[in-house]
């Protein structure tokens, strides 16, 4: 008996990951190079020797997730009033998400005190928040991260 194993991912949002043709011998094969916390389709066809029939099976199966590897792009801070700003972040390049990504993680802080504020942000294209109750005259840290069932991913660095 021989088997033949073809796949892809069931989501193209970000890329397509296919392959077909993929000969294996024996009852196990590990698929390698395959995005994270991605959806796949997997068909094995086994091709019986002997009568040439043939038999085909398939299933779905999910990567483990990973936090997302880069930072949200394009952070820019903008003032509401004395007191509040509104923090906006692009979207994690694809090839960095590791999967789908569930919201943002923004943190916030006076520079030098060692206190840090975090708004939890929900919603994979969320790209914005309005943080209040803010000092006037006092320089803030932010940072934006994205965030996965896995965590947060990489977070971005902005002083205003």
């Amino acid at each position: 008996t021989s088997y033949t194993i073809s796949y892809s991912n069931t989501s193209t949002d970000c890329f397509t990951d296919s392959r077909s043709d993929i000969s294996a011998s024996g009852t196990s094969y590990t698929l390698t190079g395959l995005e994270e916390g991605t959806e796949y389709s997997i068909t094995v066809t086994a091709t019986l020797t002997g009568n040439g029939g043939t038999q085909e099976g398939s299933t779905t199966a999910t990567t483990l997730t990973a936090a997302p590897s880069a930072s949200p792009p394009d952070v820019i801070v903008t003032d509401v009033n004395s007191s509040a700003i509104t923090v906006q972040w692009g979207s994690v390049p694809c090839i960095h998400q590791n999967g789908a990504i569930t919201g943002y993680s923004v943190q916030y802080g006076v520079m030098g005190s060692g206190n840090t504020e975090i708004v939890a942000v929900n919603g994979a294209i969320a790209t914005q928040t309005t943080i209040s109750g803010l000092m006037s005259s006092t320089t803030y840290f932010i940072r934006v991260a994205a965030v996965k069932n896995a965590g947060p991913g990489v977070y971005s660095d902005l002083e205003m």
